[in-house]
């Protein structure tokens, strides 16, 4: 998947992939939000969780560099090899929560990230090594497309099929 341009087409692009996952979201009845069966064996709040926190994290790295801190990447405690018990954490910690409540921290998160965005100049975004935390080899916005309008793409895949498979 290519890059945006620029600044607008990656906030085009950050929201309209929000939005339509969002809206898979709409008519899944409450009582089927924590079946498993999406592929990988999660549950829609799950699938949620995940996309929430890696939101999270993104905005996490560059508070940190802002705030003139080193970000621990992925995540305190876990490495880029445990990425599937970094996704578990994530389940865990938003285990109790609602599909609804679940869908508003989303829409929270991706309202910090557009910020986020907006607050960036276009170098800032789209040149390399612009933030340490971003590393040398991707600019920021190729780390926002990765843990956002990419994923978000294909999850919205994902709840699409198990919506059909379970008739929902």
């Amino acid at each position: 998947m290519p890059l945006p341009k620029n600044k607008t087409d990656a906030l085009k692009n950050l929201l309209e992939s929000y939005q339509k996952l969002n809206e898979e979201f709409e008519n899944i009845p409450l009582k089927s939000s924590r079946i498993k069966g999406i592929q990988g064996n999660i549950s829609a709040c799950d699938l949620l969780a995940y996309q929430i926190g890696w939101g999270k994290l993104l905005l996490s790295w560059n508070e940190a560099e802002i705030n003139g801190k080193n970000p621990e990447m992925p995540a305190k405690g876990y490495k880029w090899n445990q990425l599937g018990d970094l996704a578990k954490s994530f389940y865990e910690k938003y285990e109790k929560e609602s599909v609804i409540k679940l869908r508003k921290e989303l829409k929270s998160v991706i309202d910090k990230i557009s910020k986020m965005i907006e607050e960036m100049n276009e170098d800032e975004l789209f040149k390399i090594g612009q933030r340490k935390w971003a590393g040398e080899k991707w600019p920021v916005m190729k780390w926002v497309q990765v843990n956002t309008i990419a994923p978000y793409k294909a999850a919205r895949t994902k709840v699409r099929r198990w919506k059909k498979e379970n008739e929902l």
